[in-house]
């Protein structure tokens, strides 16, 4: 069967699946692909405009995103692609609910390696976007972004109290994508990597003692600091997103003209400590600038929400999620964000000139030295001064 009929074949099945479980509100329904997108070759996403006829005979049209994961066999086990899909459907499946702030999901199937799919709603309809920026956006979309996750991390604390069995029968479900002790080609890119903005300040003079005693500290990263970080540790514990960036989060402008975020992609689902997230994006998304000036007013705007969702849900015992405890906890884990950004902050600025498809099949320790390079003496400063201002926060003094 050719590619191209093998696609027609799949989206047929997929979307008659669709338009049944929609079930006897749908009549006359037909589809169009408007779009399709390669997304950072993890997954294939089509963009589907279905019209149809509702019970009372009105036309209707309702927008979809179909994802369906990388064809690139290499990908998928890199990147353990039938993990990260697991995880996904898991989230739709069975942790939200109704009437939440997430995309609705109208179809979900496990079929590894390259036929599982999950249909959601495309929000551009309720007027959720791509934020235009890539990187260190204006302050109020990260406002935005940290007011949404301590909503989702409340909603796991909630669960965690209202509905434990069925909370960790989810969180057993999970699947690690990518910290696991066995994962040992991880491990030789992460500890390759994670001494670039060492190494960066030791050329530049900085302080021999500090370089030593943090260079043998991230020479080990995937031990020292990865593995610890998302280690559970209660009671602040709880589902993180797992990979909280600007890209994974929409927004909309409301009445008031304040931003509204939604998050979305759910592959790297995990239960860790809220660092795991706040880490990722403040050292991935924002400027070191943002990061020194506005860490703490950051966040008190995520506790503020994470406090408020808490209370409306009846948790009435909240002092074991305190200000204070999150920061400590920020502290202990803050340079998991770091080691993320010393591998990924050079991509997402656009620095990587290879073609993605050939990095990927290199060897993991000569892919960790090619993308040490990527960005030069400026991704360098960026990292060594954001490994400065961490230092200055605290977090190196649990290690």
């Amino acid at each position: 069967m050719s590619h191209v009929k093998d696609f027609q074949e799949w989206i047929k099945e997929v979307m008659s699946t669709i338009i049944k479980n929609l079930g006897s509100n749908v009549d006359e329904a037909r589809y169009e692909l408007c779009e399709s997108t390669d997304y950072y070759f993890m997954s294939m996403q089509y963009h589907i405009n279905m019209k149809f006829k509702n019970k009372n005979g009105e036309s209707e049209e309702l927008s979809i995103i179909l994802k369906r994961p990388t064809q690139l066999e290499s990908v998928r086990l890199m990147c353990r692609i039938d993990y990260q899909f697991h995880n996904e459907i898991l989230f739709y499946q069975m942790y939200t609910q109704p009437g939440e702030n997430f995309a609705k999901c109208f179809y979900a199937n496990e079929r590894p390696p390259i036929d599982s799919v999950i249909a959601l709603e495309n929000v551009n309809g309720r007027g959720y976007y791509s934020c235009p920026y890539k990187y260190d956006p204006p302050l109020e979309y990260t406002l935005a972004a940290f007011r949404e996750m301590g909503r989702f991390h409340g909603k796991g604390y909630v669960m965690k109290e209202q509905q434990r069995e069925k909370f960790f029968n989810i969180v057993k479900q999970c699947q690690e994508t990518r910290w696991h002790p066995t994962y040992d080609d991880d491990k030789n890119y992460i500890d390759t990597i994670a001494t670039r903005a060492v190494e960066y300040l030791r050329n530049h003079g900085h302080d021999v003692t500090f370089c030593d005693k943090t260079e043998a500290l991230l020479s080990k990263a995937f031990d020292n600091v990865m593995m610890k970080a998302v280690e559970p540790r209660e009671p602040l514990s709880t589902l993180c997103h797992g990979d909280f960036t600007l890209s994974n989060t929409l927004f909309k402008t409301e009445n008031n003209g304040q931003y509204r975020a939604m998050l979305i992609d759910f592959a790297l689902l995990r239960y860790s400590t809220p660092v795991v997230d706040l880490s990722t994006y403040l050292c991935l998304c924002c400027s070191n600038e943002i990061r020194k000036d506005k860490f703490f007013e950051i966040m008190r705007v995520y506790h503020d929400a994470l406090k408020e969702y808490l209370l409306e849900a009846g948790i009435s015992d909240i002092d074991k999620y305190s200000y204070d405890a999150l920061v400590d906890d920020y502290k202990r884990g803050g340079l998991f964000g770091f080691i993320i950004a010393s591998f990924f902050l050079a991509v997402l600025k656009g620095y990587c000139d290879r073609d993605p498809q050939q990095v990927v099949c290199m060897e993991y320790v000569e892919r960790a030295k090619l993308t040490k390079q990527f960005g030069g003496d400026e991704i360098s400063k960026i990292l060594a001064d954001m490994l400065l201002h961490l230092k200055d926060l605290g977090c190196l003094k649990y290690f």
